[in-house]
């Protein structure tokens, strides 16, 4: 079995997380994890962005993730992109603290939009404060009613409004430590969650001979007495349950004057480091130099990047003239070996004359490309812009036969793979034709675009640009037994040769081609590409 290059996370010091993250990684579409270890004895927090309401509250009740806290003290949040934005648009504290980008672990910029990221302080401060006056001024209603019923004697209201009220505080912290208000309606059970995060908080409840609090129970009495309506004379204990709703109240003021500090400084020192922006930049000054080594081009943009821990991938396109394969994947390795092995760049290249002529087919690929904000090389300001198709409807053209041609690889693999005889010359070939006629296929499918006989791993990277959900793949990849793209690139010319393979490499190859036909006929037949053509 080949030893591969492995996603890791080395802010988490803990290997069973590791390994439950990268089959996260593979599995699910995260946008983002974030990290931040305490020096407290409270809870680190690790916040995942997930693309899924769904997948986050399935995750979010797995076993793994109590095993986590229970035996690591670690704190797993799952959340969902549109949720994340929706809270930090409030200037909730948490969100903007514990998801601020430089407790970024892991980071997909392949989900576009779905990033998250937290702004300067001076802009988030007008939302913090609204966040926060907001919580003030609920507040006080709630006391303002609780004033009003004592002094009207409604004594079974009072408890009952100080419920609500020592509930509201319980939700607000719950919140500020945990991230998540709990679906918990029982105070006792609340208050028991909060103590692990706030431990003060146990002088402040007596406990009940029934492992529950002495004023919860007193609630609960109110709460009875009311229904059978019966009055209920504890004014004497007014005062105690107004202390400890205050002490309550002390602790959330004091979480938000936390929250301004680190925050602020978290800003302060992020301003500081600006040099790891600078960093990138210089990462892509140094590549167009590289570039500029061997071809001339006429602009370079700069169309998406994916950002993990270990490894930053780069999207480029060139629109240049006369640039093969072959020369595209020179300046590749150029590039690969004036880096430190972190930054992995993906051309592809294009004469601008012929975009235009394939815009009727491409647009819809290009024009999402080649815009200003994303040009990062330009050898003049004078190049003429596109003329763009407008309207501009999108087809397939003669997608029908892609499909057709990796289908027909499919079944001439199956068909040597399941050979009595054990019989496979010439199956490596075909597996590596099937390969790059998937890729193509599935990238023309996905976005309108049909790329050239790029290099396997191109490709590959490619189809993880039209749908970063094909990652899931990437195992499979990882757990070939040989170098996997260098494998395929030797074997995509067909060549004289008895295949030696044995039943654990055969294998690992059938798996391959099959899951792969199975997600490219999702991706076109299953989708209804192929609905205006006829099926042969």
């Amino acid at each position: 079995m080949k030893t591969s290059e492995k996603l890791i996370f080395p802010q988490l010091e803990n290997e069973y997380l590791e390994n439950m993250l990268r089959q996260l990684v593979n599995n699910y579409n995260i946008i983002q994890m974030f990290f931040t270890r305490t020096q407290s004895s409270a809870f680190s927090k690790l916040i995942i962005n997930i693309d899924s309401s769904i997948d986050a509250q399935k995750h979010q009740n797995s076993k793994w993730v109590r095993k986590v806290k229970e035996r690591f003290q670690i704190d797993v949040l799952f959340v969902f992109s549109s949720k994340l934005r929706h809270h930090y648009s409030l200037g909730d504290p948490f969100k903007a603290y514990y998801c601020r980008e430089s407790a970024v672990i892991y980071q997909n910029f392949e989900f576009g939009n779905s990033v998250f990221k937290t702004m300067e302080w001076q802009k988030f401060k007008k939302r913090f404060n609204g966040f926060e006056n907001n919580f003030h001024h609920e507040h006080d209603l709630y006391r303002c009613q609780i004033r009003n019923l004592i002094s009207e004697g409604s004594s079974n209201s009072v408890y009952t409004s100080y419920c609500r009220l020592i509930g509201y505080d319980l939700q607000c912290l719950e919140e500020f430590y945990i991230g998540n208000k709990s679906d918990s309606a029982d105070l006792n059970e609340r208050i028991n969650q909060l103590i692990p995060y706030i431990p003060v908080i146990q002088k402040y409840f007596v406990k009940a001979s029934k492992g529950g609090y002495y004023l919860i129970d007193l609630f609960e009495q109110a709460k009875e007495a009311s229904s059978d309506e019966e009055a209920m004379y504890r004014n004497e204990m007014f005062e105690s349950v107004e202390k400890t709703e205050e002490n309550l109240y002390s602790i959330i003021c004091d979480r938000f004057s936390e929250f301004r500090k680190l925050i602020k400084k978290e800003y302060r020192e992020e301003q500081e480091v600006l040099c790891s922006n600078e960093s990138k930049d210089k990462i892509l000054e140094t590549a167009v130099q590289t570039i500029l080594e061997s071809v001339e081009p006429e602009q370079i943009y700069l169309f998406n990047q994916v950002a993990s821990h270990e490894k930053t991938t780069y999207y480029l396109l060139l629109v240049t003239d006369g640039i093969g394969n072959e020369k595209l994947k020179l300046i590749v390795n150029r590039l690969k070996n004036k880096k430190d092995g972190n930054s992995v760049f993906v051309l592809i290249s294009h004469s601008r004359q012929w975009i235009q002529n394939n815009l009727y087919e491409y647009q819809s690929f290009f024009e999402k490309i080649i815009k200003e904000e994303q040009l990062i090389y330009s050898s003049n300001e004078y190049h003429p812009e596109f003329h763009w198709e407008s309207p501009h409807k999108p087809y397939h053209g003669d997608l029908h036969l892609y499909y057709k041609s990796a289908e027909k690889s499919f079944l001439q693999f199956s068909l040597i793979a399941t050979n009595a005889d054990g019989n496979y010359c010439g199956l490596t070939s075909i597996f590596s034709l099937f390969f790059m006629s998937f890729c193509r296929t599935y990238v023309f499918a996905k976005t309108y675009y049909m790329p050239n006989y790029l290099p396997s791993q191109t490709l590959w990277q490619l189809c993880i640009y039209a749908d970063a959900d094909i990652r899931k793949y990437n195992y499979l990849t990882e757990q070939f037994w040989t170098d996997f793209f260098p494998f395929l690139d030797r074997n995509r010319a067909v060549f004289n040769c008895w295949d030696r393979l044995n039943a654990e490499q055969l294998d690992q190859m059938t798996v391959i081609v099959e899951k792969l036909m199975n997600e490219l006929r999702i991706a076109v037949v299953e989708s209804g590409l192929l609905k205006n053509f006829e099926q042969d």
